[in-house]
């Protein structure tokens, strides 16, 4: 058991991992692994901004603007020192390390989302609002 689906255990959360033979790294892995738009994907990206880490939720086919929030994004250590989880496998929540997240604008509330489940190979499904009220 990774340590995101103990975390929905934990938490009664009503949450499906779906683990693939195929990785689900980036976004554009995702996407064409589960046969979605990109657009559909969750990318959680880890930034130091001054010094703290703050979570980034940023739809699939959007670039996050480092300089526009004044931050640098974490590097494959820090990233796993902070939310427990390696690049690629980072979930929207459920990290070790209690996070500000913010969630960028883009993402289609009609449409159910693809975010990463704790491992680079698994994902789980969820809606804008589902999303919203768990972080």
């Amino acid at each position: 058991m990774n340590l995101f689906e103990e975390y929905t255990r934990t938490n009664n959360l009503d949450i499906e991992l779906i683990e693939t033979d195929e990785s689900t790294r980036t976004a554009q892995d995702a996407a064409n692994t589960h046969n979605v738009p990109v657009s559909n994907i969750v990318k959680s990206l880890l930034t130091k901004v001054g010094n703290n880490f703050v979570l980034y939720l940023v739809p699939g086919d959007k670039r996050l603007d480092l300089e526009n929030i004044g931050g640098r994004m974490a590097n494959a250590d820090e990233v796993k020192e902070i939310t427990g989880y390696s690049i690629g496998g980072v979930p929207p929540f459920g990290h070790i390390t209690r996070l500000e997240t913010h969630i960028m604008d883009g993402f289609d509330s009609s449409k159910i989302l693809l975010a990463a489940g704790g491992k680079p190979n698994i994902i789980f499904k969820i809606t804008l609002e589902k999303l919203k009220s768990l972080i």
